[in-house]
């Protein structure tokens, strides 16, 4: 009997290690490798060799298997196990790897641009300018007519060569424009009646066609230099300075606007206007300043502007006030 008990005293000592605690057999989860195992159970993921080292059952250190029994080793053990430890990685092949989740690709979708007004009435609306700046004009057509729309073929006269393919607008000089309430003479009404394309020569005379009619082409009417003009994008923050002045003609020469028509105002960039500002407009009756519709600067000059009308509630003439919303 106390054979026994010396014999079992001493195999209990063998097991327990000089932190108090017995020697363990792990077994191998999915995924496992050396590296992991040691630095979960050993503190050390360098100590991975002497793992290796204390389990001769594993052929490879790379390939372990998930249910295989290993033996953790003590401390003490681990001393007496003098293994070269190179401070390594291994190369580890973890077994029945969990599948690599599919990559969902997010494409942003890009806001679509919002202008302020429509392209061709951008181009449409034409300017205040102090003189009428043509380079040529209209002089005929194959079919004798003064009047012309789209397709319509017409020759030029112009001060210098053409190229084929080259484009004009075609620009009307309608009227000389003063203000409506200090009869200042402001400049020329200069309106964009359309934009035609060259399209060859005869007897050295440019012919062109329409491309585009925003109204009725006429004969006489001059061109420029065709520049593609982008219409202004609705801005992220809109200003409502505080700046005023007078409606002083319509794109059309009509004495009442309404929503969506051309406007001329008589302050521009030089009085610190800014393509997209918003103004109120105000009635002018006497006595009875109240907000009757809103405009938003589409284009400037120095001393001029175009606008168009975002909304009214009554009939807007010219000669109203426009300015800051707030102000009445």
């Amino acid at each position: 009997m106390f054979i026994s008990f010396i014999v079992v005293l001493l195999f209990t000592l063998f097991l327990v290690d000089v932190h108090g605690g017995a020697s363990e057999e792990y077994t191998v989860k999915e995924g496992d490798t050396l590296w992991d195992i040691s630095g979960s159970k050993l503190q050390d993921h360098f100590l991975w060799p002497k793992l290796w080292k204390a389990n001769p059952q594993i052929k490879n250190p790379d390939l372990i298997y998930p249910g295989e029994k290993i033996k953790i080793p003590m401390e003490e053990e681990l001393r007496r196990l003098e293994l070269p430890v190179e401070r390594r990685t291994p190369i580890v092949k973890k077994v029945s790897p969990a599948p690599k989740p599919e990559t969902t690709v997010k494409i942003k979708k890009e806001r679509p641009t919002k202008y302020i007004i429509d392209k061709n009435l951008y181009i449409a609306s034409g300017w205040i300018a102090d003189d009428f700046s043509s380079i040529g004009q209209i002089i005929a057509s194959p079919t004798d007519r003064v009047i012309f729309g789209n397709h319509d073929i017409v020759y030029l006269s112009i001060n210098r060569k053409m190229a084929e393919g080259e484009k004009f607008l075609v620009i009307r000089d309608i009227k000389t424009v003063k203000h409506p309430k200090t009869g200042k003479k402001l400049g020329h009404q200069i309106r964009v009646a359309g934009i035609l394309k060259v399209t060859g020569t005869e007897d050295d005379t440019p012919i062109a066609k329409i491309i585009s009619a925003f109204e009725e082409v006429q004969l006489g009417d001059g061109i420029l230099p065709f520049q593609d003009m982008e219409p202004p994008v609705v801005p992220d923050v809109t200003r409502m300075p505080d700046i005023e002045g007078y409606i002083v003609e319509s794109r059309m020469n009509n004495k009442v606007v309404s929503t969506g028509d051309i406007i001329y105002l008589d302050k521009g960039m030089n009085d610190g206007l800014e393509v997209g500002d918003i103004f109120g407009v105000f009635s002018t009756e006497p006595l009875i300043k109240r907000p009757i519709g809103t405009i938003q600067v589409v284009s400037l000059k120095p001393e001029t502007s175009v606008a168009i009308v975002l909304g009214s509630e009554k009939e807007i003439l010219i000669g109203d006030m426009w300015g800051m919303l707030s102000t009445y």
